[in-house]
């Protein structure tokens, strides 16, 4: 996957790494020269010094060619305006950072679907650890009250059984499997085994629920 991030700094730089460490072509672009020097130096990543609002600037950056562009700089404004030109250039998928959840129903509005305010996804997820529920906020990204609520099976009433067997909520929808280094959907029929990390979507009220069920 070929993924532009606009914005090298502290949340720019820690996404940039892991999607390299995964394997995926990665241009980050930013204004500041020292972030650029040491972006080039410590990732093996595609650095272009500029602003990246430019559509110039998104143009040396093959934005055209890009399956994916993070706009995650510090300012708002910024990163909607880069978001828009990304869409104008034809990029399917653009994802952007909001420090002011205000901005959340402007972006939709503009077809910006993919937005991520990480001081509430942060505060949400603390609140999340607090309650001892183990789950992974992102009504940022998909909107209203549904989670991603992960379990690693290890009850014996439930190792062994078809995915379909687990008697779940009804709002609940069992969407990945991972199993050691392989991921599954698991279709109806799957079959879960002792160790496997099960993630389902859910409302949030349900993932009191899901604890009770899992443990």
């Amino acid at each position: 996957m070929r993924v532009i991030i606009a914005g090298g700094g502290d949340i720019g730089r820690l996404v940039a790494e892991s999607l390299v460490n995964a394997g995926h072509d990665v241009i980050v672009i930013d204004e500041s020269q020292d972030v650029c020097e040491m972006l080039a130096n410590e990732l093996d990543v595609m650095v272009l010094c500029g602003d990246a609002t430019r559509p110039d600037m998104l143009e040396k950056a093959e934005v055209d060619k890009a399956d994916m562009v993070l706009s995650l700089t510090d300012g708002d404004h910024e990163n909607i305006i880069i978001a828009l030109v990304a869409m104008e250039y034809g990029v399917k998928r653009v994802l952007v950072r909001l420090d002011d959840p205000e901005f959340n129903n402007v972006c939709r509005t503009l077809g910006i679907q993919e937005v991520i305010n990480p001081k509430v996804a942060t505060a949400k997820h603390i609140a999340d650890m607090a309650r001892k529920l183990h789950a992974l906020e992102v009504s940022t990204l998909v909107g209203g009250s549904i989670r991603v609520f992960t379990t690693i099976i290890h009850k014996k009433e439930h190792i062994g059984k078809h995915i379909d067997d687990l008697d779940l909520p009804e709002d609940c929808l069992p969407v990945v499997v991972q199993r050691g280094e392989e991921f599954f959907i698991p279709k109806s029929g799957f079959k879960v085994l002792e160790g496997d990390h099960l993630n389902i979507l859910c409302e949030e009220k349900t993932l009191e629920t899901l604890t009770e069920i899992f443990g």
